[in-house]
């Protein structure tokens, strides 16, 4: 089968793919996701260090901890949630690790093509 057939597989759900979309409307959860798609997994603390320094790395000022703290934050209790109810990732709450792990390829596939277009060639 080639690549156009299997985009339009009648076994993707369309709810997966609305699902997504709206999960994927905000940046963060964005900067999550490409991320997750280089590394597979990462903790909590290892997102926020890396969403935080990439929403600031063109204004040139110093990261204050309270920043990332707050964006800590927001991650745990609200876009990895909606990650994962979407079920773009996993949450390990024992471990507070990410993964990608049941990311359905339509989704990666979404995702890899959104960070080409946000952030260039």
């Amino acid at each position: 089968m080639d690549r156009e057939q299997s985009s339009a597989d009648p076994t993707v759900n369309p709810g997966l793919l609305d699902d997504a979309f709206l999960a994927l409307r905000e940046r963060d959860r964005r900067l999550v996701l490409y991320f997750l798609l280089e590394h597979e997994t990462a903790s909590l603390s290892e997102l926020a260090d890396v969403v935080t320094a990439w929403n600031h790395a063109t204004d040139g000022r110093v990261i204050e901890p309270r920043c990332r703290n707050q964006r800590y934050l927001r991650l745990k209790q609200l876009h990895v949630p909606h990650l994962v109810d979407a079920d773009i990732v996993i949450h390990d709450e024992e471990t507070d690790r990410v993964s990608l792990e049941s990311c359905p390829e339509p989704i990666r596939e979404l995702a890899a093509r959104a960070c080409a277009a946000e952030t260039g060639p």
